[in-house]
């Protein structure tokens, strides 16, 4: 085994790891008991929240660009700990809502400052870390401690659900807003010095006339294409579901089940599979992989609403599998590509476009999956199986000729 395959984590990348456990954690306790407070305590209604949520989240696929924007002028580290302050006053505030309306715009700023602060991760991580390899590596290890956070944060909610008193809630409100202040103050301790000087170059030239404020074309074919291939989340969270219930012979705890393998196996698989985003050929053959992946889950998926009984199970565990390892495989290529393909000078603001895919998704997949795919029921499955194979190889093409175009080595440089 190599060195690079036995990277320990440098000083800045344990406090960003320590930094992602911690907001993890209180975001975990926020998704498992903010229905319930803002149902059983402001006295919303689930539609409302439900509304207000994707308002929010519509709005906030604009907004989040600014993060990237604010990065390349100011600096990662001090805009993500930004980011972290804003979601603790945030939900500071929630404690003091009343009022739908006052809900909204509370939720805003936090979806906001939520949705801004992945690209400004990547682009702290790729201005604290020079090694190509080694970021991709830390993002991997951050992503598989978020997992985890979010797990343990989620069961330690329990205690304010049985509870279920206004003191209660307030509490974990109050220990989430503690959670992202300790993140903070743990990213303003990470030495910021690759891309330092391109970063005060960019705020230099951000008012230039005739600067190019969008990424060029190639990027944001692969942006639109990663909207694709990033479809792992809505099928599992919202096809899912749906198809074990209504489509399969499948028992009702299997859909509980299947998201407890999903959890497994991404923690699980994270790390070793970032190992094979090593070169601009290498990272861009995984999203051909990501594709063919993807399509054959969504054929299990299918061959599961016409199998009986334990037939079906037995499908649908493959199909879950198959998601779980589509989705480490499109994190570890795209966190590779989309710092490797943005210039250092840039990197913030293309980071925040490329997330739009990322965010898109979340906000338009469940439409376009019970719309067109759940409603073609097996042969909405096997459509959805070629539009992620055409579009991982298309991917595969872009992201060659767009590394190509700036000299991106295509191997990594070899160990001594």
């Amino acid at each position: 085994m190599s060195g690079r395959s036995r990277m320990k984590l440098t000083t800045g990348g344990r406090r960003l790891v320590a930094a992602a456990l911690v907001q993890s954690l209180g975001i975990g306790l926020f998704m498992a008991s903010s229905m319930a407070f803002y149902t059983r305590q402001v006295g919303l209604t689930p539609n409302q929240v439900a509304t207000g949520l994707a308002t929010a989240g519509g709005v906030a696929l604009l907004v989040s660009l600014y993060g990237g924007v604010l990065a390349d002028r100011y600096g990662a580290r001090r805009v993500l700990a930004v980011v972290y302050v804003g979601r603790a006053v945030c939900c500071g505030a929630y404690a003091f809502v009343t009022s739908f309306w006052q809900f909204v715009v509370v939720t805003l700023c936090a979806v906001a400052c939520d949705r801004a602060g992945p690209p400004v991760l990547q682009a702290l991580v790729a201005n604290a870390v020079p090694e190509q390899q080694e970021r991709t590596r830390l993002l991997a290890v951050v992503n598989v401690v978020r997992n985890c956070g979010l797990g343990v944060g989620a069961m330690a909610a329990g205690g304010a659900l049985v509870s279920d008193t206004s003191t209660a809630y307030r509490i974990v409100l109050a220990t989430i807003a503690c959670a992202f202040l300790c993140g903070a103050l743990l990213v303003l301790r990470v030495r910021e010095e690759h891309g330092r000087k391109a970063g005060t170059r960019a705020s230099r030239e951000a008012g230039a006339p005739g600067r190019r404020t969008l990424p060029d074309a190639r990027y944001l074919a692969l942006t639109g294409l990663n909207f694709l291939l990033s479809f792992f989340d809505a099928l599992l969270l919202v096809a899912m579901p749906v198809w074990v219930l209504d489509h399969t012979d499948a028992p009702r705890v299997t859909v509980s089940v299947l998201f407890a393998v999903n959890t497994v196996l991404v923690v699980v698989l994270q790390i070793p599979v970032s190992r094979f985003a090593d070169g601009l050929h290498r990272t861009s053959r995984m999203l051909t992989w990501t594709g063919a992946v993807l399509a054959v889950g969504s054929l299990c998926f299918a061959a599961a609403g016409g199998s009986p009984g334990w037939a079906s199970v037995a499908w649908l565990a493959a199909a879950v599998a198959a998601l779980s390892l589509g989705e480490v495989i499109a994190n570890a290529a795209v966190w590779d590509l989309s710092i490797a393909l943005a210039p250092p000078e840039a990197r913030g603001r293309y980071l925040s476009v490329f997330n739009l895919s990322i965010n898109g998704q979340r906000v338009l997949g469940p439409i376009i999956v019970t719309g067109l795919l759940l409603g073609g029921g097996t042969a909405g499955w096997i459509g959805a199986a070629l539009v992620f194979a055409v579009a991982g190889m298309a991917a595969e093409r872009v992201a060659l000729t767009a590394g190509r175009s700036i000299g991106a080595p295509a191997t990594a440089p070899a160990e001594a």
